[in-house]
């Protein structure tokens, strides 16, 4: 059973056991202190919801934020730069098309 707890207490609401999986799929880790774990589960929570609080700013619908909002947020602030290839800005596949036809032609 995960080990969601509640951010009453001062615990990390994002389930223990889904991040300790995520960290030990890289083959690069070894052990994981339960305090490593903690600590990686609260910095991914902050970040979460700072991204959805700074995307809910931007946006038209103050109530909601949609897949647009995040993708506006994350191709606007080089910091985020990383998330880019995951939350890309929605493109038309005619427009995409058009893209691949100007770079071959750029290409010698």
């Amino acid at each position: 059973m995960a080990e969601k707890q509640t951010d009453k207490d001062g615990q990390c609401v994002l389930p223990l056991s889904r991040i300790r999986t995520i960290m030990k799929s890289s083959p690069d880790v070894g052990s994981i202190s339960h305090e490593a774990l903690f600590l990686t589960g609260k910095a991914t929570e902050m970040f979460v919801k700072n991204l959805t609080n700074v995307s809910r700013k931007k946006s038209q619908d103050k109530m909601n934020v949609s897949y647009k909002d995040l993708a506006e947020v994350i191709n606007d602030d080089d910091i985020l730069q990383f998330l880019q290839d995951i939350i890309p800005l929605k493109i038309k596949a005619k427009e995409y098309l058009d893209q691949l036809e100007d770079e071959d032609e750029d290409s010698p």
